[in-house]
């Protein structure tokens, strides 16, 4: 009889700690996101690959989960959602679409244009810039309506591969000014090759806008799943802040 109750409570024990082992894996899922080479917001080079990238994994913790990243050329990071490799990538800008389902904010940072001092941009309207010649980065989103003069033939373009390749074009007077995220410049500005250069650049004064960051998910159940982790994590915290105390100590270290 002894025997049969203490088998009886192996088979609890165990079965309760199989139990705790199969909720514990239901609840700490790992949200595989892609990402781009985009310092200070995302990079491999980066500590925890990114302050957007710290926002997103605190997010997740405080939800139970986990973050892992691959950091790849821009168009391969939202072709590997598609491609069903991951579930998100980030860091989006707030754009209407049915393809991806788009996270709570995870912070703001402006846009502008980069000019040469010697020959700044004057502009009161957008329509002004068809004036210039701008340069843009391939596969990224710029403005509602200065993507709308692009697609229409009005806005004139150069088309480069990344932001550091935009810069030292525009420095060399091959282009007017460039489309670039302010802080993503002043990040940039430490690269030896810019560096050489940044005396002879400036942001425009006038900014194109404030954008907001996100993290955008395939429109499907697993999206809609993990979408709704995100937004709750996120509602937890101060993402601006976050991001503002982030950069701010970037400067700092310069």
């Amino acid at each position: 009889m002894i025997s049969v109750l203490k088998a009886r409570r192996n088979i609890l024990c165990l079965s309760t700690l199989l139990t705790l082992v199969m909720s514990y894996n239901a609840i700490s899922d790992t949200l595989e996101l892609s990402t781009l080479e985009w310092p200070p917001f995302t990079g491999s080079r980066l500590i925890n690959k990114g302050i957007t990238s710290q926002i997103v994994e605190h997010a997740l913790n405080n939800e139970g989960h986990k973050l892992r990243i691959t950091v790849l050329p821009w168009n391969r990071a939202i072709r590997m959602v598609k491609m069903g490799y991951a579930a998100g990538y980030f860091p989006e800008y707030d754009t209407a679409t049915d393809e991806f389902l788009l996270s709570d904010s995870l912070g703001h940072s402006s846009l502008g244009l980069l000019e040469r001092k010697t020959d700044p941009i004057a502009w009161h309207n957008v329509s002004d810039l068809n004036n210039y010649t701008l340069g843009v980065i391939t596969g990224y989103l710029n403005t509602v309506e200065i993507d709308a003069m692009i697609l229409d033939g009005s806005q004139k373009i150069e088309t480069a591969r990344n932001d550091k390749q935009n810069i030292l074009k525009l420095a060399a007077g091959r282009i007017n000014a460039i489309i670039i995220d302010v802080n993503v410049y002043d990040f940039l500005k430490s690269d030896p090759q810019i560096a050489e250069i940044a005396d002879l650049l400036q942001i425009n004064e006038k900014i194109l806008e404030s954008k907001s960051l996100h993290v955008a998910f395939e429109n499907n159940q697993q999206g809609k799943k993990w979408l709704e982790i995100i937004n709750n994590g996120l509602s937890k915290f101060n993402p601006q802040a976050v991001l503002d105390a982030s950069l701010q100590e970037m400067r700092q270290n310069k």
